[in-house]
């Protein structure tokens, strides 16, 4: 066994979160953050950029959730009648029915949707209209054509709307959704996809037992589907004394290199294993699931036919983008080279923080199946992808670093010592080192360890302070040239951001180093995209402004570092 547990290494990922490169479209401008905050009584659950009045700005649309105490009136009549004697004690009498208003203080819960109207210079106004969120409201995200914000209720989907100054949600399509009547407000369900493969967003409705297509055209959202699907069904499992049911969220992407994207399902803790497909028939319709890899286990926490840890597993789905008449979509494997039995710790150690790996690419097959003899193996140092059974992602994988749609992949070490390695047992927290490593794609489709990279940072840890997430820090275009940028965060108020090449690789020297107005609570909280429309990525950093006090929800701060002002 390994000296530092997987799962202790693993966890080292819950830093980090990942984010979606913008669009490309925006001509090479000066790399430069401006700060501009807005404040919020509560943390928010979603924040979206959307033009919601409709004047060509983008707007800042954020539902926020947060407990405070308020004031209850409580009206009552009491009838009051002439007392014997009153009049020669000299009192008045009052006879009949008196309101009587009494007020006290109650802690209330608050769920509202706010809009920050944009300003010409990319800026948001700091007030807005807002609208009261019932339970109803299930979640928020943008929408299709013509539905800037669309909100997912008990009973279908609405629009938020904006109307002589008032924001109103108006009923767009009757369906009753899967998580109708929990009362819960779940965010990024990513029911908004182009499914069809026009590059038009249609809807991918979250329905109970699987979901609806709804596909747009000229005139908008369909209402009618075009597709119903049934996801196949797991029992619920048992999760720390809890019985937890799984619905699956498709990822939609193209597989088979025709330009029709199918829905991929992975089964929860099992990566790839047991996925399903379906296949993108075209007009919005899909083909029955398929299971090219076979049937999954029936329950994994329970099988003791655990893959080991020096068996090949699969990691990657998809089209890596190379030339040549492979083309489509393809698997890839990842097997973890052994240290071996008889390995000391020092050699455990030096394992555990630097792990040789052999991925092997395979052609996928007419049938989605895959071809067991790789065509092509890369062996390659540092975590990429989670465990076999981890739920928990890296920041590595593969990326198109250098935007030539080609999918680049990306490594992550680490550099610790004996004594942190323990000391993350019993104390929970850490200073870890943290190195990036880049091996791009050629026109080829082989691939090319990035020389002379220096991405390294040193970042504290508090393991028993983290939420479950992924950090990308290849995060983003700053600059509008169609590469990635490698952003830097997590060691105080500095940030830096080194500028993507054609070659993938990025300078040790920051094109561009900030400080922020206050060190970022937690990573989790920070999101790189583009808020502003001007097709540059901008950061925000979510920020507590006080402590809270018992029951009521702290105030926050959202910290805008913006590119550039609205095209």
């Amino acid at each position: 066994m390994s000296f530092v547990p997987r799962y202790a290494v693993l966890n080292l990922a819950v830093l980090l979160l990942t984010f979606a490169s913008p669009s490309s479209a925006a001509r090479r401008g000066e790399l430069a953050l401006r700060y501009t905050p807005l404040d919020l009584p509560g943390a928010p659950s979603v924040v979206l950029p959307a033009d919601v009045d409709g004047d060509g700005l983008r707007d800042l649309v954020v539902v926020v959730a947060w407990s405070g105490w308020d004031r209850i009136g409580i009206e009552e009549s009491v009838e009051m009648r002439n007392v014997p004697g009153a009049a020669e004690a000299g009192l008045d009498n009052v006879e009949g029915l008196v309101e009587v208003l009494t007020v006290i203080p109650a802690l209330m819960d608050r769920r509202e949707v706010r809009v920050f109207p944009g300003r010409p210079d990319g800026t948001f106004a700091p007030e807005g209209p807002t609208l009261p969120l019932d339970t109803s409201v299930l979640s928020l995200e943008a929408g299709p054509p013509g539905l800037p914000i669309v909100a997912l209720t008990d009973r279908g989907l609405s629009a938020l709307r904006l109307r002589d100054g008032a924001l109103a949600l108006e009923p767009v399509l009757e369906d009753r959704p899967v998580l109708a009547g929990t009362g819960t407000f779940v965010p990024n369900l990513g029911m908004t996809r182009d499914l069809d493969g026009d590059r038009t967003p249609d809807l991918l409705f979250p329905a109970a037992g699987g979901a609806t297509v709804y596909l747009s055209g000229r005139e908008g959202l369909r209402t009618e589907p075009a597709a119903r699907l049934r996801f196949p069904e797991d029992p619920p499992r048992r999760s720390g004394g809890a019985l937890v049911g799984y619905y699956p969220l498709p990822e939609v992407r193209d597989v088979n290199g025709d330009h029709l994207p199918e829905l991929l399902l992975a089964r929860p803790g099992q990566e790839w294993e047991g996925f399903r497909i379906f296949r993108n028939q075209g007009g919005g319709r899909f083909a029955g699931p398929a299971a090219p890899l076979g049937e999954p286990r029936k329950n994994p926490d329970a099988d003791p036919r655990r893959p080991r840890q020096d068996t090949a597993r699969v990691v990657y789905v998809g089209d890596l983008g190379a030339a040549g008449e492979r083309g489509g979509a393809e698997y890839v494997t990842a097997r973890e080279v052994p240290v071996g039995d008889d390995a000391g710790v020092r050699k455990e150690l030096a394992h555990a923080r630097r792990p040789p790996h052999v991925y092997g690419f395979h052609r996928m097959r007419s049938d989605l199946s895959m071809e067991p003899k790789p065509y092509q193996e890369l062996k390659v140092t540092g975590y990429a992808f989670g465990g076999g059974e981890s739920d928990i992602r890296l920041p590595g994988g593969f990326q198109d670093l250098n935007g030539d749609g080609r999918q680049d992949l990306v490594t992550l070490t680490l550099d610790f010592s004996v004594f942190q390695a323990v000391k993350i047992m019993t104390v929970r927290r850490i200073s870890i080192g943290l190195d990036f490593h880049v091996w791009c794609q050629e026109p080829n489709g082989r691939f090319r360890e990035v020389q002379g990279l220096d991405l390294s940072g040193k970042f504290n840890l508090d393991l028993d302070n983290l939420r479950l997430g992924h950090l990308s820090q290849f995060a983003g275009d700053f600059d509008g040239d169609g590469r990635v940028d490698f952003l830097q965060m997590g060691r105080g108020k500095a940030v830096t951001i080194h500028r993507g090449r054609a070659d993938c690789s990025y300078p040790a020297r920051p094109d561009l180093a900030i400080q922020l107005q206050e060190p970022p609570r937690d990573l989790g909280l920070v999101q790189v995209r583009d808020f502003d429309g001007d097709n540059l990525s901008d950061l925000l950093v979510i920020q507590p402004t006080k402590a809270a006090e018992p029951g009521l929800t702290p105030p926050v701060r959202l910290d805008f570092y913006l590119s550039g002002g609205a095209s």
